[in-house]
């Protein structure tokens, strides 16, 4: 038997009990979630990036209207 821990908001942590036969399709979940996240997180700093530079750009152009 295998157990899964999950982590919920306010560090609270549930623990399921796997049956044998479950634990390779968590396994896979799993590992789909994580590349899921990884590639959230690219997006999201991508976006963070464009977001400066645009509000860099939006303070240049109202110097320069000046």
């Amino acid at each position: 038997m295998a157990v899964l821990a999950v982590t919920y908001p306010g560090r609270r942590i549930r623990h399921i009990s796997l049956r044998s036969e479950q634990v390779p399709e968590v396994r896979r979940q799993l590992e789909n979630f994580q590349r899921l996240k990884a590639g959230l997180e690219q997006i999201c700093d991508l976006n963070q990036k464009a977001l400066r530079a645009n509000v860099a750009e939006m303070k240049s152009w109202r110097r320069n209207r000046d």
